[in-house]
């Protein structure tokens, strides 16, 4: 710890030589404090203040959970888009089956011929 600066020494003997006398305690000061603490109401204990915090962390969980289960379900396709849909799988079916890619433009660059 620190030493007070020599410039003050003279204000320190003045409040030593100065200072009052502590009072003496009365006899009875721990008694008449556990008197008051007796007298004195306890608040009451907040038990609910907790489930205040639950059922709405339960509640925001549960819509959560709802909305986030309701996205991941995929929308069913009209049945016009079916149609669309069957339709272009038969005709790229078809023309990959059929004999008319010989006369594509891509085998017209191509050689086929082994002679």
């Amino acid at each position: 710890m620190t030493q007070p600066p020599d410039d003050d020494s003279d204000l320190i003997n003045f409040l030593c030589q100065h200072r009052p006398e502590v009072p003496p305690a009365s006899p009875d000061l721990e008694q008449q404090i556990l008197q008051q603490v007796k007298v004195c109401p306890l608040p009451p204990l907040r038990h609910y203040s907790r489930l205040k915090l639950v059922l709405p962390a339960l509640a925001a969980g549960l819509v959560a959970a709802i909305v986030g289960y309701r996205a991941f379900i995929p929308v069913q396709p009209s049945p016009a888009e079916l149609a669309t849909l069957q339709n272009f799988i038969e005709s790229n079916w078809q023309d990959t089956v059929s004999n008319e890619h010989l006369e594509s433009d891509v085998w017209h660059f191509t050689d086929l011929d082994t002679e």
